[in-house]
């Protein structure tokens, strides 16, 4: 009872908190404050950054046998970051942890130089530069996280090369190009064929118990863009306020040698944004090719997904959005799904349950309305959101209900 008790109050606190910042003036910022150190010189410096987002989210699902509810009060992320550069300003470094309870994991990790401006390599553990909508950081979302689109299609992290003229500033005509290892490092995004096949999929990243690097292969990466009128592509929001700009994108994952059931062939995503005084707008196309297990054929196309999104910041601390994506797996990789589930429940019986369920799924589809407070600029945010989840099976269609709000806390 007195657990509970806690709990409440820890609840009340974080709902109420937001309100009463919210009642002090804050002056117009878009830009985090900078923590760092420098040599005499100026070549070699090093900054400190770290974020925080303390989260209650409710969940009202549709299990198939009934209803069930999810209420959870927990800590999202916790990561420090550290950076800078050594001995010039050309060559740079990066360290990413997330220290939240339960877990520890090493998230990026490389090195960059600077040949020329238009001319940069990076090499290390990052993000795959897979559409610009996924290469920004999960603290400038529009709602409160990623949705199925990211989970399905990544991008992921993995270990490779890149070669870029810019990432977090990009130019008006900006590229990334990289060779990684086609090994997904963690087991949060890029991770639609694992579930579609309903296997497992392991953490290389987990500093307490790595998975191994196994059967590592070749896979290119590539992001091309147009960015007019000065768009700052980093954030979706447009804080900044102005006239009419856009950026238009294409993104491409060529898997040289995918691992059955673990990874797709080849991806595709078009992507567009346009920010207007205040307004902004993103929307994402993805194609994912898969090699089939069950035949010889080839690779085929299995999976669509699309990611369409809108805010409107106004008062210069308040922001109103809405979110739509899909998932949909075609039939061609929900029977070769099927037709590998079978097989394995008719050699072990026992293996009923882990793929009873595989290849009713056949679309996802998650609508968001947010409400986000900038207290300070992006250092400070809250935000608040409300969601519908229809999941549209070959069995049935099941609709879940979302609502959840986030403080969070990033320098």
């Amino acid at each position: 009872m007195a657990s509970d008790a806690r709990g409440r109050k820890v609840l009340l606190a974080a709902l109420l908190l937001p309100g009463l910042l919210a009642l002090r003036p804050a002056a117009a910022q878009t830009e985090k404050p900078n923590f760092w150190l420098a040599s005499e010189d100026g070549s070699s410096w090093i900054s400190f950054h770290l974020a925080l987002q303390f989260r209650w989210e409710y969940r009202y699902e549709d299990t198939g046998a009934g209803r069930a509810t999810r209420n959870n009060i927990l800590f999202r992320r916790i990561r420090p970051v550290i950076k800078g550069s050594l001995f010039s300003e050309d060559l740079t470094y990066l360290m990413q942890l997330n220290l939240v309870p339960g877990s520890l994991e090493l998230m990026d990790l490389w090195f960059g130089y600077e040949f020329i401006p238009q001319l940069r390599v990076r090499a290390g553990q990052m993000k795959i530069p897979f559409t610009r909508y996924r290469l920004n950081s999960y603290l400038d979302r529009p709602v409160v996280d990623w949705s199925h689109p990211t989970r399905y299609f990544g991008a992921e992290r993995q270990l490779g090369v890149m070669f870029h003229n810019g990432v977090r500033r990009p130019p008006v005509i900006e590229y990334q190009l990289g060779l990684f290892t086609g090994v997904n490092a963690r087991a949060s995004n890029g991770v639609g064929m694992p579930e579609v096949y309903a296997e497992s999929v392991g953490s290389p990243s987990n500093l307490a118990d790595p998975a191994g690097m196994d059967d590592m292969h070749s896979e290119f990466v590539a992001h091309l863009a147009y960015n007019f009128g000065g768009i700052n592509v980093r954030r979706p929001a447009d804080l900044e306020g102005g006239p009419p700009r856009f950026s238009m994108g294409l993104s491409g994952a060529w898997d040289l040698h995918p691992t059955p059931r673990q990874d797709l062939r080849l991806r595709l995503a078009p992507e567009a944004s346009f920010k207007a005084w205040n307004f902004s707008m993103d929307l994402v196309f993805h194609l994912g090719w898969f090699d089939e297990v069950m035949s010889s054929d080839g690779y085929r196309l299995g999976m669509l997904g699309g990611v369409a999104q809108a805010g409107y910041v106004f008062l210069e601390q308040y922001e109103v959005a809405l979110r739509y994506t899909l998932v949909h797996l075609l039939g061609s990789i929900r029977d070769d799904a099927r037709a590998w589930a079978v097989s394995q429940i008719e050699m072990d019986g026992e293996l009923i349950d882990q793929y009873a369920g595989v290849g009713r799924l056949r679309t996802v589809h998650e609508a968001d309305l947010g409400f986000n407070i900038y207290f300070f600029g992006p250092a400070v945010k809250w935000q608040v959101d409300l969601g519908l989840l229809v999941f549209d099976r070959t069995d049935d269609v099941r609709y879940d209900f979302q609502l959840r709000t986030q403080l969070q806390l990033s320098f």
